[in-house]
């Protein structure tokens, strides 16, 4: 039998054999307003694709029909960047934040000045309170922060 020689592996053997693989990050637990940014963006992408599928259903239901597409791009993009926000892992950074309030800020004027001009107003209100609820998370989300903030930081070795 060779000098050093073990028929068993060892640990470092064990690293050895991880080395050349190639593994993924572990994947964490998303933070809340990772979760909200995930949800927002997703929306928008679903609710802008909509009328870049099927435009002549979004016009009767949404919007007048020079619009619809110009809107279903908007909202893919807005929808798009919140998505990428969320799953590069921590809080999306302030202007991400700003970007999703104000996009739902303006999707809720739109949906209740629309509620006020159409015959059919339940459709623009359908849309109006999933906005609401966005924006009501994010100022959750923010007074959070802000209470977090204030407490003093936890002791490393207590």
């Amino acid at each position: 039998m060779r000098r050093g020689f073990s028929p068993f592996p060892t640990r470092t053997d064990r690293l050895r054999s991880r080395e050349g693989l190639d593994l993924e990050p572990p994947v964490e637990r998303l933070q809340p307003w990772s979760l909200l940014a995930l949800a927002q963006g997703t929306y928008y992408v679903v609710v802008g694709a909509w009328p870049l599928v099927h435009p002549r259903s979004f016009a009767k239901v949404a919007a007048p029909r020079q619009l619809t597409k110009a809107l279903g791009a908007c909202c893919v993009n807005v929808g798009a960047h919140l998505i990428r926000a969320a799953l590069r892992g921590g809080r999306p950074r302030r202007d991400e934040r700003g970007l999703a309030l104000r996009m739902a800020a303006t999707f809720a004027a739109f949906d209740f000045q629309s509620a006020c001009r159409r015959r059919n107003r339940s459709v623009p209100l359908v849309d109006a309170l999933p906005q609401l609820g966005f924006i009501a998370l994010w100022g959750a989300t923010a007074v959070a922060e802000r209470r977090a903030l204030g407490r003093p930081p936890v002791a490393a070795h207590a």
